[in-house]
């Protein structure tokens, strides 16, 4: 790259880091409720599946690598980035200084996986957590709301961050689950779901290290996924 363009692309990248910060400071964890005024018919509007003493390793196709499990993930990021990162090595107290100092690791890994393309091709599934919202009658499902679950692993706290989510979430039961799900409601109980998201990881920003903001500063991985299918599965209670 051109060194005049570092400037952009580091500022581009702070701003990132900046995001997430806003993000990870909101406690309340369904921090992303569904807009329903354009019907996607996509991906989006999906049946609720129930597991029946099933894992949602068994509902996923053998060609699909499940990033669910701790050590999943960790094999993951062994085939993809080698070994965890030195998260002392970046600590600082200008954060100013912490920041270029991630920047350039990220900028050191981005160019080291780029030779990774078979590894990155293969499609992945990982977990986000989810509630069902207002009954819909034209779809005879629920609205939804959803954020990420954070999963700890020996090369730090793992965010997974879906991109090219259907802006149109939908999830339908069958008649006598609907019964059911609608009793619960009405005695005010959560509908919690597990959200399946399969997809790929993008390329060229395959994964991003940073810093939680939780108050403890523990080292994060997001690795950012492109989403292409989704599954609603019901949370057993």
């Amino acid at each position: 790259m051109h060194p005049k363009f570092l400037p952009i692309k580091r500022k581009l990248f702070q701003s990132i880091l900046a995001f997430f910060v806003i993000i990870l400071a909101w406690h309340y964890p369904f921090w992303l409720p569904k807009a329903y005024s354009q019907p996607d018919p996509g991906t989006g509007i999906q049946p609720i599946l129930e597991l029946e003493g099933q894992t949602i390793q068994d509902l996923l196709p053998s060609a699909i690598q499940p990033l669910i499990f701790p050590q999943e993930i960790e094999e993951f990021l062994n085939k993809l980035d080698g070994k965890p990162p030195n998260w002392a090595q970046f600590r600082h107290t200008d954060m100013a200084e912490q920041s270029e100092r991630l920047f350039q690791f990220n900028r050191q890994r981005d160019t080291a996986r780029a030779t990774k393309t078979t590894l990155l091709k293969q499609p992945v599934a990982f977990v986000w957590a989810g509630i069902l919202r207002d009954y819909l009658p034209k779809f005879q499902g629920f609205s939804l709301a959803l954020g990420p679950e954070l999963t700890h692993t020996s090369w730090g706290i793992i965010r997974f961050k879906p991109v090219d989510l259907p802006d149109y979430l939908v999830a339908v039961p069958s008649i006598h689950l609907r019964k059911h799900l609608l009793t619960r409601q009405k005695q005010g109980e959560p509908l919690e779901i597990m959200i399946v998201c399969i997809g790929n990881v993008i390329s060229e920003e395959s994964l991003i290290y940073a810093f939680s903001h939780d108050g403890h500063q523990d080292g994060m991985i997001l690795p950012v996924v492109s989403i292409q299918k989704l599954l609603y599965v019901l949370k057993p209670y």
